[in-house]
């Protein structure tokens, strides 16, 4: 009996370290996608790597993060999640978090309507979740 016990304490004991980082992962992907909505360029810079990538659908190579600045007033996206997220803890400083989400709304002008399956890639720096890479694939309608 006491060796059970032992094993539920070791995994609790374990186990509770990532639920919080799982809730600080969703909370910086949130502040992310407030961040686009509102073209706030500084809190964009504050929540990804310097190195940041994004792979995105509409364009044509994947963007670094003065890109991705840079393009914010021709984007007019908002994203709808359609499924709860997943996130995978890679390691102590590392995780994936992917949803199959919609994009709507306009890129240079041109209308969107799009349903995506959208995959970040996190990793802690100085006790911090930063976004350093993001990639959307499109899904069949």
């Amino acid at each position: 009996m006491t060796r059970y016990l032992a094993a539920l304490l070791t995994f609790v004991f374990f186990a509770f370290p990532a639920f919080a980082d799982v809730e600080a992962i969703d909370n910086v992907v949130g502040q992310l996608d407030e961040a686009f909505d509102t073209q706030d360029a500084d809190t964009l810079g504050e929540l990804m790597t310097q190195d940041t990538l994004a792979v995105l659908p509409y364009r044509a190579a994947p963007m670094a993060l003065d890109a991705q600045i840079s393009l914010l007033p021709k984007s007019k996206i908002k994203q709808t999640d359609l499924r709860e997220p997943t996130v995978v803890m890679l390691g102590p400083d590392s995780a994936m978090r992917t949803v199959t989400a919609k994009f709507e709304g306009s890129i240079d002008g041109k209308p969107m309507d799009e349903k995506v399956f959208a995959t970040s890639i996190l990793i802690k720096k100085g006790g911090k979740w930063l976004e350093s890479f993001y990639q959307a694939t499109p899904l069949a309608p």
